[in-house]
């Protein structure tokens, strides 16, 4: 999913430097935090900050100061031409803008704006406040917000402070289709904040949807014939893969927040930017590069590039480089760069490519590039696409022809291309429970190797060359309950494609439920960091979470992730995923942490205030499960119902902390793949339990 920062530019203010450095967003409700100046120790109040729409995360949280939020200098708006000095001697910062000077000073009530003194409301000053070490200066966020002409309101439900640009209106949705990247124009009165969220829902049966909110943003839309008498807009596209767009008032208060929804007939990926000149937001359905990495596939090394959709590309032959270009996308990767040092191949390098004499000017392309050692060639360098993946085989050469893949959880394929229409042999072996393809040498290269699939569907396939001088035997062990279908005419042809179904999995109860997996932080936010190790808390819950991910797959549900990588997904993006879905649980994964060493133990949080929702008994189940499976320390169940993730939700929906990082016993335990399996093991007992107790019971 892309991640979007219209206008907001975020810089933190350290005693006289500047730092990007970010720490992590707390689910602790309060915290301690001690004067710079007095060194004086505080008991505060956790906040949320939104800066038009997107959680901003910084070492020193967002806090409640004698009844004020105050919040780190971190939040100066680059397009507003904001600027920070700080004179250190006299602790005083100065913001200036093309009209308006502020002088703050540490401990004043009272600041000066274009040289006259103003008191700052309730009189609370700026504050120098360390959390963890780290000390920033704190500044009351309605007066500096207002004074640098944004707009500030408080949602109480969830202690979020929400600064926008100033009100705006969208006037108009258009679509242009007479470029070669046809496009979706949204027209505004002036600049606006953008969050976007992509939901899945060709994942669980329906069509895909990407969602655009803008908050502190009307509806004004000129053309009344695409508004009904409800207000709701309604724009029919029919083209480019896009069925309408719609839009309607979202949230009316705090602020507005007006959501545009793009009905998509298929997976795409996409990117949007603002022009700042026209005022409007363009909605370009781009496919997005999101991550290139090392892995295995069918027993060869390969560089995965995985894209958003199916891929378009081209390959170039550079002699000592290996060029591979992607059309229509772009990058959305910080990862520019990767040593590989092995198999030949020096290094891999990524960028947006300006177009050249070889492609038209307005063409999007990102350009993969593989540097080569010196003597070597291109001539073993093999490239493939597979689903929306590209992959590059560059030590052993891609089995020809052959062709295995998993197309859901309970359904794989096998296609054997053939050079020629010739005679196979296919069929069942009861006594080994094996499907069996015998294809003659002749039509095909392969050679000997095991496959350990283990997708619950196939357990291995095994390609034997030795069995037959003249034919190759390739043995697929199926998983209890598979079943086997021949799609191609039997014993002759070109091709030979085989489907396999879990007939269990497909009976299964859990079939088309839908569990919504959140692993903690993420990207900019690592969350707790264990002190001896290192550990970050982002890292672990990915961790657990894929695990998980995988074992609930295997069973039969139907899971969505709200994130699979390192990058930081906001607040109310990942609730938005799961309720767009209408997901049956949603399961946020999480690590803990404390002051005293000596705490140690496993928690579950829920949202005790919403009694439409089974809340509690889910958490008591997950609590009573990890207790039971991970032999911890039981540090019950806890009423949160402030934490946006598991107040949001519309489903049951819980927040597991698996452990302290601060205690070194179980830091140790944590830091080992072994344990994280049972948290995982541990959650999936939990989630299931709660299914057969309470959803299907």
């Amino acid at each position: 999913m892309k991640r979007f920062t219209a206008f907001l530019l975020v810089f933190a203010f350290l005693l006289g430097t500047c730092s990007t450095a970010f720490a992590a967003k707390s689910e602790a409700t309060s915290i301690r935090v001690v004067d710079g100046v007095t060194k004086k120790n505080y008991d505060v109040t956790v906040v949320n900050l939104l800066m038009g729409g997107k959680d901003v995360v910084t070492d020193v949280p967002t806090m409640l100061f004698n009844n004020r939020t105050l919040v780190p200098i971190a939040f100066v708006v680059e397009n507003l031409g904001a600027k920070i000095e700080w004179n250190q001697k006299e602790r005083k910062a100065t913001i200036t803008m093309a009209d308006k000077t502020i002088v703050l000073q540490i401990d004043s009530p009272t600041a000066l704006v274009n040289g006259q003194k103003t008191t700052l409301p309730d009189k609370v000053p700026a504050k120098l406040l360390g959390y963890r070490n780290n000390f920033r200066t704190m500044v009351p966020l309605r007066f500096i917000s207002e004074q640098l002409g944004m707009d500030v309101n408080w949602i109480a439900q969830t202690m979020t402070a929400a600064v926008d640009l100033p009100k705006q209106s969208v006037l108009a949705i258009e679509h242009d289709a007479s470029g070669r990247l046809p496009q979706i124009t949204i027209k505004t009165t002036g600049p606006v904040g953008i969050t976007p969220i992509y939901l899945q829902g060709s994942k669980v049966g329906g069509t895909d949807r990407l969602v655009l909110d803008l908050p502190n943003v009307q509806l004004n839309i000129q053309d009344r014939s695409i508004v009904n008498a409800s207000g709701l807009v309604r724009k029919e596209i029919g083209r480019n893969g896009i069925t309408s767009v719609r839009a309607s008032i979202f949230e009316p208060a705090p602020r507005e927040v007006t959501r545009i929804v793009f009905d998509l007939e298929a997976p795409k990926g996409y990117n949007i930017d603002f022009d700042k000149a026209k005022n409007e937001i363009r909605v370009q359905f781009l496919n997005g590069v999101k991550q290139v990495k090392l892995e295995k596939n069918n027993n060869a090394e390969v560089i995965a590039v995985y894209t958003e959709e199916a891929p378009v590309y081209n390959t170039i032959d550079l002699g000592n480089r290996m060029v591979v270009d992607i059309l229509n996308a772009h990058l959305k990767t910080d990862n520019r760069e990767i040593n590989i040092g092995k198999g030949g191949v020096k290094r891999i390098r990524m960028a947006p490519f300006a177009p050249d004499s070889n492609y038209n000017p307005d063409d999007k392309i990102v350009r993969i590039v593989l540097d080569l050692e010196e003597g070597q060639t291109t001539e073993n360098i093999f490239v493939e696409d597979e689903g929306n993946n590209i992959l590059i085989y560059f030590q052993d050469k891609p089995l020809k022809g052959f062709d295995y893949r998993k197309e859901a959880y309970n359904r794989s394929i096998l296609n054997l291309q053939l050079s020629e229409r010739g005679n196979f042999d296919a069929g069942y072996d009861s006594w080994n429970n094996e499907y069996v393809v015998t294809v003659p040498k002749a039509l095909m290269e392969l050679k000997e190797m095991r496959l350990n699939t283990a997708d619950k569907v196939i357990d291995s396939i095994q390609i034997d060359d030795k069995a037959d001088e003249e034919n190759y035997v390739i043995r697929l062990k199926l998983a209890a309950g598979t079943d086997y279908r021949l799609l191609t005419p039997t014993g002759t042809g070109d091709r030979i494609s085989v489907l396999f179904e879990n007939l269990w999995l497909t009976a299964s109860k859990y079939n088309q439920r839908i569990v919504v997996i959140d692993p903690g932080h993420g990207g900019k936010d690592p969350g707790a960091v264990s002190p001896k190790l290192a550990l970050k808390e982002k890292d672990l819950a990915l961790d657990v979470s894929l695990r998980l991910n995988k074992l609930l797959e295997d069973a039969g549900f139907t899971t969505i992730m709200t994130r699979t990588d390192d990058t930081y997904v906001g607040l109310y993006e990942r609730t938005e995923m799961a309720n767009g879905i209408n997901a049956d649980v949603f399961v946020s994964v999480h690590f803990n942490a404390h002051p005293d060493s000596k705490i140690d133990g496993v928690q579950t949080l829920y949202n005790g205030e919403d009694t439409t929702r089974d809340n509690k008994r889910f958490a008591q189940i997950m609590q009573q499960q990890m207790i039971q499976d991970m032999g911890a320390v039981n540090r019950n169940i806890v009423d949160r119902p402030k934490l946006v993730v598991i107040r949001e939700t519309k489903m049951p929906a819980v927040l597991t902390e698996l452990g302290f990082l601060t205690n070194l016993q179980e830091e140790a335990r944590i830091a080992t793949e072994e344990y994280r399996q049972k948290c995982a093991q541990a959650l999936f007992n939990g989630i299931t339990r709660y299914f057969d107790e309470v959803i299907l019971k």
